[in-house]
């Protein structure tokens, strides 16, 4: 089951805080300015009924990251916007009848409610989608189910190698598992970084992936696996990656997954 991408990531809740707060403002100043309704009404509108939005965006990932059927989302979007319509009717008509707070008539600010929160929430919903798209790819390259893993491990286990062979031209170099700083995918093909230099193997990441030791060797992106030993520490790289800086300087992408599985055998 997928983590919902806020909860996963909590520095997230920061800017959606800020984005809820936003659209509570615009709505307020659109019912204060466009409607010409007071003060406290349009504020009482703008957070209850963002709120009430913010809450329904929150619960479409249970719909939009466990379904990938494109009507669904469809429906999603649609039936998201009616609900938050019709959750908004409900609190004007509150603030009407049982708190006594004089306002205007619901119908005349459906255009400006539709103005930002149909943007906003087809936003919110390609967001979601981009999540899922992104992360079966890096499950299934990473064998991140659990089933999978458990299959594959007894194979890793069978044959874990301490030396690759890599022959150039006439020659035949000898490199030591534990001299590996990474390995970077090419094709069919890898190349092996070591402090004395690179070499081209042609083997898939997938092997090395089984037969690399799993205590030193993780898989921290689809085209790299690096040697947990050579790195110097884990940062924070742009708004949702990562990245590794290695002993000698050298700078590796991290995906989500590889993230996790980097933490999991850091033991962070």
């Amino acid at each position: 089951m997928r983590a919902h991408p806020i909860i996963d990531y909590p520095y997230r809740w920061f800017p959606m805080l800020v984005l809820a707060l936003v659209l509570a403002i615009i709505q307020a100043t659109l019912s204060w300015g466009y409607a010409g309704v007071d003060w406290l009404p349009a504020i009482i509108d703008g957070i209850t009924t963002i709120g009430w939005f913010a809450a329904l965006a929150y619960l479409a990932w249970f719909v939009v990251g466990y379904v990938s059927i494109l009507q669904t989302k469809v429906i999603t979007v649609a039936a998201g916007i009616l609900l938050w319509i019709a959750g908004s009717f409900m609190i004007c008509d509150i603030m009407v009848r049982i708190a006594g707070i004089p306002y205007i008539s619901f119908a005349s600010t459906i255009p400006f409610r539709l103005l930002f929160g149909v943007p906003t929430w087809i936003a919110i919903i390609l967001w979601y989608q981009l999540i899922v798209v992104k992360d079966p790819v890096q499950e299934e390259e990473f064998i991140a189910p659990q089933a999978a893993a458990e299959e594959e491990k007894p194979e890793a286990q069978e044959e874990i190698i301490d030396r690759i062979t890599v022959k150039d031209g006439s020659r035949i170099h000898i490199i030591k598992v534990d001299e590996l700083l990474y390995i970077q995918a090419c094709g069919d093909y890898a190349t092996l970084v070591t402090p004395t230099g690179e070499y081209i193997k042609e083997q898939t990441m997938k092997y090395f992936e089984g037969h690399l030791p799993t205590n030193n060797f993780v898989r921290i992106h689809r085209s790299t696996i690096v040697n947990v030993t050579q790195i110097s520490r884990v940062e924070l790289f742009g708004k949702e990656t990562y990245q590794v800086l290695l002993k000698n300087g050298t700078k590796l992408r991290v995906s989500l997954t590889g993230y996790r599985l980097l933490k999991e055998r850091l033991g962070i």
